[in-house]
């Protein structure tokens, strides 16, 4: 065994540049890279698995610079050229692994709502229908009760049917004719059919070929190309964290266990809403787990951990959680039967959206914009249809959704006027 202090640098290619270097770190996994190039022992980097855990695969599905521009461990001997701040600058969210390191951790690490994204949902249903949930701020929002009567009334100018699903999305007639759209919904059992003068397919883009079959054939191979990948965030009530206190943490890296990280959220006061202060009192513990295989490319990877992820019973998820937990916290004095309260498992089969891979997919659309990626072709409005969704940004983020919502609704109102 060898303890490496850091003050050794390696650089395979040190007759090369910088730019030089960066394709090869494109062309090759971080894993490759750590025990190939670098000599690193497989099971040393077993332990920088979780550079893959943010694109829900292993590290051998991992580009090497997409690591190296996040800042983990084996380049210092490269004397690499730091990423323009320019690039991807345009687009949406964390382009991870492919942008500047200083600017993709720029932004305000204290703008957290308690409940996720769901305030901004709800903050867009007060905004388009008044009434629907009382305030007039983001703080009062999270506490706010829906009045769920008000998010359907045929008097109001905007409506959400909930508990809707859509099957099929149609022109009533020629895509270019000015006769309008159907659209097919099941709700409790019974299909109904409404029309309108136009329509968002702001959905899972990769099921929009199976919604609507009269796209033509090359966009709807382009909105099945991505594979959305699969993930799990659980959240594990706890009598009181006192044991974490003594076990002197608040999350944990556990790479090779079932949920991957493990930890208490950001201490957070907004509005009438105030995470726990006390250890003696009660609090969420949330666990993420990224179901993938590794071996195979990031989308087979994901298929295969989805596939794993909707065969396993709650049942399994349950005896997985207080095992872990018990191995991790007990030794601070956590007893599952008696500490855990209760156990939601949200699981997300088709989670982030595909995001691009130097590895498996063509460089030029990971780190460029260019017109020919998939996303691009798949978003093009169809007649009176357009498409949204963070999926066609190709980003898993909810400025993506956003603004792709925004292109979108801009795109049909040129066409209806």
């Amino acid at each position: 065994m060898r303890l490496r202090d850091g003050s050794e640098s390696i650089d395979p290619w040190p007759e090369e540049s910088s730019d030089e270097k960066k394709r090869r770190l494109a062309g090759i996994s971080y894993l490759n890279y750590l025990t190939e190039l670098l000599g690193i022992d497989p099971k040393v980097a077993f332990m920088h698995d979780g550079a893959g855990y943010i694109y829900c695969t292993g590290i051998d599905a991992v580009p090497a610079l997409y690591a190296w521009n996040s800042g983990y461990p084996g380049f210092d001997g490269l004397n690499l050229e730091p990423t323009p701040p320019s690039q991807l600058i345009g687009e949406p969210g964390g382009a991870h692994g492919r942008e500047n390191q200083w600017r993709a951790s720029m932004g305000d690490p204290t703008m957290y709502f308690p409940d996720g994204n769901a305030t901004i949902t709800r903050l867009l249903v007060r905004g388009l229908i008044p009434g629907s949930i009382p305030g007039s701020s983001m703080e009062d929002v999270v506490l706010a009760a829906a009045d769920y009567g008000r998010l359907d009334n045929a008097s109001s100018p905007v409506r959400i049917r909930l508990n809707s699903t859509v099957v099929n999305v149609r022109h009533l007639g020629d895509p270019d004719s000015n006769q309008g759209v159907e659209v097919t919904y099941v709700k409790d059992g019974q299909a109904s059919r409404i029309r309108g003068c136009a329509v968002v397919l702001a959905c899972w883009n990769g099921v929009i070929p199976y919604l609507c079959p009269e796209l033509p054939q090359r966009q709807r191979e382009a909105l099945a190309y991505g594979v959305k990948a699969p993930l799990v965030y659980t959240n594990v009530l706890l009598r009181n964290w006192q044991s974490l206190i003594e076990s002197g943490v608040s999350s944990v890296s556990a790479p090779g266990g079932y949920h991957q990280s493990l930890g208490l959220g950001t201490s957070l006061s907004f509005g009438g809403y105030q995470t726990s202060q006390n250890p003696g009192d009660p609090i969420v513990l949330r666990m993420s787990r990224y179901p993938f295989e590794s071996g195979y490319s990031k989308a087979e990877q994901h298929r295969r951990g989805r596939r794993e992820l909707i065969s396993t019973s709650f049942e399994t998820f349950e005896l997985k959680i207080r095992s872990q937990l018990e191995r991790t916290f007990g030794p601070g004095g956590l007893d599952p039967d008696r500490d855990i309260l209760g156990i939601t498992v949200n699981r997300w089969p088709h989670g982030y959206a595909y995001t691009y891979n130097t590895l498996f997919d063509d460089p030029r659309w990971a780190l460029g914009t260019p017109d020919d990626r998939p996303n691009v072709i798949g978003r093009k409005p169809y007649g009176r249809i357009a498409i949204a969704n963070a999926d066609a940004a190709a980003s898993p983020h909810t400025d993506a959704a956003i603004n792709e919502a925004f292109r979108a609704v801009r795109e049909l109102q040129a066409r209806v006027g």
